[in-house]
C-alpha cells in the first residue's frame, strides 16, 4: 500500500477531543465536501488497501442537489462520527475472510500472480515477477510480486508449500466515465503491501503496507450544475497480526491502520469547499478495535465493531 501523505496527518494545536456523537451529521463548514469522504476514490478496488473501493460506472463521487433554502440534502452527508469513511474497512481486516490453515485460505491467502489474465514472468534484474499491464474500461493496471521463503531466499514463482512472504505492488492510472456519461474521473493510485506467514504450517500472518491515490472529477450534478472535485486518499497498515485457526475467522491481535482523505469540491459559480478526515484504528485481538477520528479540526474517540457496522462512542 502507500505511505500516508503529510498534509493528511492532522494534529497539534486547535484540535478538540471529545466522545463520539450519535449524530450522523458532520460538524464542518461544508457538508458538500464532507460528502465526498463517504466513498473511496475510483480505482481503489484495484489496489491493496483498507478502503472499500468501487469502480463501477455509477460508483464515482458526484454531489447531490441543494434545497432552495441552501440547506444540504441527504446526498450531501458525509460519513459522520458513527461510520468509517471510504466505504468502510475491507473485510480481511474485520475477520470476515475464509478461515483455516490450508493453501489459499485465511487472510491474504490469494495474494499472488495466479489471478493475472496474462502470463507473468520473473525478472532477475529486480527479483520480481512482473505482470503485463491490463486495461479495463479506461483504467490501466500494472502488478508485480516478490516471493520469499522462510529463510528470506528469493523464489521465481509462488510455491504453495514454501512461499512465506509476498510483496505485491500495484499501480492504476487512467480515466473512468461514470453516471451514464455525465462525469469523468482521472485517477492515479498505487499500493505496496507485504504479507508474511503464508508458508505451510504458519499460525499467523503479519501485514505491512501503504496505499495512496488521487482522483480528479469533472461533471454535472443531478440538477445539471457543473462541478469539479479532487480527492486524495491514503492508508498505512503497520504490524497487523492476524492469527490463523481452523473452524473460524479471527480478529487482528495487534497493529494499527491509519486512513486519511482530503476532498475539495467546486460547484459552478460557488466558492471551493474542502474537508479532511483521519482515522486511526488499533487492534487488540477482540471483536472491537479502538478508533480515533479527526475531521476538520475536531477529534473524537470510540470503538469500531469488527462484527457489526459503525463506530460506538465512549460515554
Amino acid at each position: 500500500m502507500k505511505k500516508i501523505l503529510g498534509f493528511l496527518l492532522i494534529a497539534g494545536a486547535g484540535v478538540i477531543a471529545a466522545a463520539c456523537s450519535d449524530s450522523t451529521t458532520t460538524p464542518v463548514t461544508s457538508a458538500l465536501a464532507a460528502s465526498a469522504l463517504a466513498t473511496a476514490p475510483v480505482s481503489f478496488d484495484q489496489i491493496n488497501t483498507t478502503f472499500v473501493g468501487n469502480s463501477d460506472t455509477n460508483a464515482g463521487f458526484a454531489p447531490g442537489s441543494e434545497h432552495s433554502d441552501g440547506e444540504d440534502s441527504e446526498h450531501h452527508r458525509g460519513p459522520g462520527w458513527t461510520s468509517l469513511m471510504g466505504g468502510g474497512i475491507a473485510d480481511v481486516f474485520r475477520g470476515r475472510i475464509l478461515f483455516g490453515l490450508g493453501f489459499g485460505r485465511g487472510p491474504f491467502g490469494n495474494l499472488r500472480d495466479d489471478d493475472s489474465p496474462s502470463p507473468c514472468a520473473f525478472s532477475s534484474t529486480d527479483n520480481r515477477v512482473d505482470c503485463p499491464a491490463v486495461t479495463r474500461r479506461g483504467l490501466t493496471i500494472t502488478r508485480s510480486f516478490s516471493y520469499l521463503d522462510a529463510s528470506g531466499a528469493v523464489q521465481q514463482a509462488f510455491d504453495t508449500a514454501k512461499t512465506n512472504t509476498v510483496n505485491a505492488q500495484t499501480t492504476v492510472t487512467g480515466t473512468r466515465v461514470h453516471h451514464d456519461g455525465a462525469d469523468t474521473s482521472t485517477v492515479n493510485s498505487k499500493s505496496d503491501i507485504t504479507v508474511a506467514g503464508l508458508a505451510s504450517g504458519s499460525t499467523q500472518r503479519t501485514v505491512n503496507g501503504t496505499a495512496s491515490g488521487t482522483e480528479n472529477t469533472s461533471g454535472t450534478n443531478e440538477d445539471g450544475v457543473h462541478f469539479t472535485s479532487t480527492r486524495v486518499a491514503g492508508d498505512t497498515a503497520t504490524g497487523v497480526i492476524i492469527p490463523l485457526q481452523n473452524g473460524r475467522p479471527t480478529f487482528p491481535t495487534a497493529g494499527t491502520i491509519v486512513r486519511s482523505m482530503q476532498a475539495t469540491v467546486t460547484s459552478s459559480g460557488q466558492t471551493s469547499t474542502m474537508s479532511s478526515r483521519r482515522e486511526v484504528i488499533t487492534f487488540n485481538g477482540t471483536s472491537t478495535a479502538q478508533i480515533s477520528i479527526t475531521q476538520d479540526g475536531t477529534t473524537k474517540t470510540g470503538t469500531l465493531s469488527l462484527v457489526g457496522e459503525g463506530v460506538d462512542c465512549h460515554d
